[in-house]
């Protein structure tokens, strides 16, 4: 049964504290539920009365369904919540990781609201001010002297250094060539070195504002957090659901035209076999980075000539590299290639276990992956963005990123039409409407194509204008 206690609000209007017992919890204590009513300050004595009595009634309801919970948390304790019951057990290490730095920024903007008093226009506040200039803020740290000459000083190698500091070795030569590091990957280097990061790096702030397609992401985590919230009983709608949000941007997806990727794939000639035959087999396959890094040698098939798609290959701040499961079910797949893959693929095998002898007892083992550094250690993803990226400016190709092979692999296909359901099976995605959404401008193209196959009639059809024409 509800008690309900009649509380004076600082303002002179009057809320009802409404109080429903639920049995004994741990050590005999009796459960309590509270919830606070306010009527608008209009309303008659009458019309109060009626509208307490049917709160009371619904809360009493809510309590008896197990679907009731105290709406007076603070988002920031409610996010806390969500992450220990819902989270941290359910999400992708990679998923949890976006949702942990979104919060960054959200907490110190709405985590001291309480739930019941979250309203929309808090959140449109939160998304105007995340596109303010300067809002990106991302810092990055630049070494302030030679961190070369530090480690041959210190009598330490490239190699043995990113050893001691866990970081690949492909950011420890980014380091010494000068290049800008992450925070994570500073602290590491001046922590190995026993210098503090302030003496050893300088602070290199970027101050370009938030994409709109970034702003719309926080508000998707936010949004999701907020479902749960009403899922559980705290609130009873998501306040999310209506806030005001940056249009969409309409980018077409980053992709190289046959000519280019034919380029392309002719000037890895001149690059290592290890970024030569990683690039271009990823453009031959259209495979995420993860799902590349994360190829063992049990899942080609060199016969069948095919490949499985079973395990990724992910980078965490705080954790480093290490595997995990496909993106999605449909991602968990096999995938036939063309043979002059598995034939580029054959001569990188011999390479790598020409490596192997090399290196010796020093040939790091991991679980048979297929592309790996010359001592047989895991590629962090990074190193190969950024290889890529280098190589794309030096060539002079279009501003294209390593995820452009993906793109150049589909639109490759659905420019020699090949129906999209396949599209989208060998890509992996989980929907056929994902693949339309993300290549719509090729697509287009394509069917303005295939308008014209009729015109093979037209002889026939309209001679006269045949005729003229010719």
């Amino acid at each position: 049964m509800a008690t309900v206690i009649e509380r004076p609000n600082r303002d002179g209007s009057i809320s009802y504290l409404i109080r429903v017992s639920d049995g004994y919890g741990a050590g005999g204590r009796r459960v309590r539920h509270s919830k606070t009513w306010t009527p608008e300050p209009n309303w008659s004595e009458k019309r109060v009365q009626k509208e307490l009595q049917r709160q009371i009634v619904l809360f009493e309801e809510s309590v008896n369904a197990g679907t009731s919970q105290d709406g007076n948390i603070k988002f920031e304790a409610f996010a806390e919540r969500f992450f220990a019951e819902y989270a941290n057990l359910q999400l992708k290490a990679k998923t949890l990781d976006n949702y942990r730095t979104r919060m960054e920024r959200v907490c110190p903007a709405i985590g001291h609201i309480r739930l019941r008093d979250l309203k929309t226009g808090h959140l449109n506040k939160l998304y105007a001010n995340l596109q303010e200039e300067g809002m990106r803020g991302d810092v990055k740290y630049r070494p302030r002297s030679d961190l070369g000459a530090a480690l041959k000083s210190r009598g330490m190698t490239q190699t043995s250094f990113a050893e001691t500091t866990g970081l690949s070795i492909g950011t420890i030569k980014a380091a010494t060539q000068g290049h800008n590091l992450s925070a994570d990957s500073a602290d590491r280097i001046a922590s190995a070195l026993g210098i503090p990061r302030s003496e050893l790096f300088s602070e290199t702030a970027q101050s370009d504002t938030l994409t709109p397609s970034t702003v719309r992401s926080y508000h998707r985590v936010v949004s999701t957090m907020l479902s749960k919230a009403v899922k559980w009983g705290f609130i009873p709608y998501n306040p999310a659901l209506n806030a005001e949000l940056p249009k969409a941007e309409r980018k077409e997806a980053a992709h190289l035209d046959k000519e280019d990727a034919r380029r392309l794939l002719t000037l890895l000639h001149e690059e290592p076999i290890k970024y030569r035959v990683m690039i271009s087999f990823d453009l031959l396959s259209g495979l995420r980075r993860g799902e590349l890094l994360g190829l063992r040698w049990r899942d080609v098939d060199f016969v069948a000539e095919t490949i499985t798609i079973a395990q990724t290959s992910m980078y965490v701040k705080g954790r480093g590299v290490f595997v995990d499961t496909p993106k999605n079910q449909a991602s968990v797949r096999p995938l036939k290639l063309s043979r002059s893959a598995f034939i580029m693929l054959r001569e990188y095998q011999d390479w790598q276990t020409e490596q192997r002898g090399k290196c010796g007892d020093y040939w790091k083992e991991t679980d048979g992956r297929v592309f790996t550094s010359e001592d047989g250690s895991l590629i962090h993803p990074d190193t190969l963005t950024k290889w890529f990226k280098a190589f794309v400016k030096r060539n002079g190709f279009p501003d294209v990123h390593l995820h452009s092979l993906r793109h150049t692999y589909a639109s490759l296909m659905i420019a020699e039409g090949t129906p999209l359901v396949i599209v989208s099976k060998r890509l992996g995605h989980a929907q056929v409407s994902t693949t339309s959404n993300i290549y719509t401008h090729i697509i287009k193209s394509a069917d303005e194509k295939a308008a014209q196959v009729t015109e093979m009639f037209a002889d026939v059809v309209a001679p006269e204008r045949h005729k003229n024409s010719g």
